[in-house]
């Protein structure tokens, strides 16, 4: 099986609706390196909350404590891109 089909198949199992929430971090990055152990976390924990239905980039920043700017120096470091997703406030 591909790895598409492992990753849909994985979802699927736990929620009766896919959406962004349900699949790993790694569909929605693109990092050129291998992230350290360190890196991995935090990368989850910033795409928690841009999964999250209608959370803007203002908002996802306050709750990780961090300014816009930050997080969006973050997004582009680990290359993350969450289809569908407005960089509003």
């Amino acid at each position: 099986m591909c790895q598409l089909g492992r990753v849909v198949r994985a979802a699927a199992s736990r929620a009766d609706v896919v959406d962004a929430r349900h699949l790993p971090a790694e569909v929605f990055t693109g990092a050129r390196y291998r992230l350290s152990r360190l890196q991995e976390p935090e990368r989850d924990e910033i795409l928690r909350c841009l999964t999250e239905p209608g959370t803007t980039m203002g908002q996802a920043a306050r709750q990780l404590g961090m300014s816009r700017a930050t997080l969006y120096r973050k997004t582009a470091r680990y290359g993350i891109d969450v289809p569908g997703r407005t960089h509003r406030s």
